[in-house]
């Protein structure tokens, strides 16, 4: 029998936490990358259950508009580009590199 490992990716492997900047910069508050997160998964479980699919990109920059909506914040076009090339650049959390090499080693059913 063979194993399979599946990775939930943003904010488990990938550190959301360097959008922040971004997020203090437009909107004026770097927690609120939690509410654009949280509106973005919201849309993408929306998207899966419903059967129509976005690209996660298109469901960021839908989600990011949301937010910058209900925060009274107009978007300009710099602003969509530098979270969607920060999102596209993201890194990964510190530990993930080393627990992905655990992983590997024998009885982990990591495949080889």
């Amino acid at each position: 029998m063979r194993r399979v490992q599946l990775f939930d990716v943003n904010e488990t492997l990938l550190d959301l936490t360097a959008m922040d900047p971004h997020f203090q910069r437009i909107l004026g508050d770097a927690g609120v990358r939690r509410a654009w997160f949280n509106q973005m998964i919201s849309s993408a479980l929306v998207s899966t259950v419903t059967g129509a699919y976005r690209q996660f990109g298109a469901l960021a920059m839908a989600a990011l508009e949301m937010t910058a909506e209900q925060a009274g914040t107009q978007l300009a076009d710099g602003d969509r580009e530098a979270i969607a090339a920060q999102l596209r650049r993201l890194p990964a959390h510190p530990e993930v590199a080393d627990a992905l090499l655990r992983l590997r080693t024998p009885g982990c059913g990591w495949p080889r």
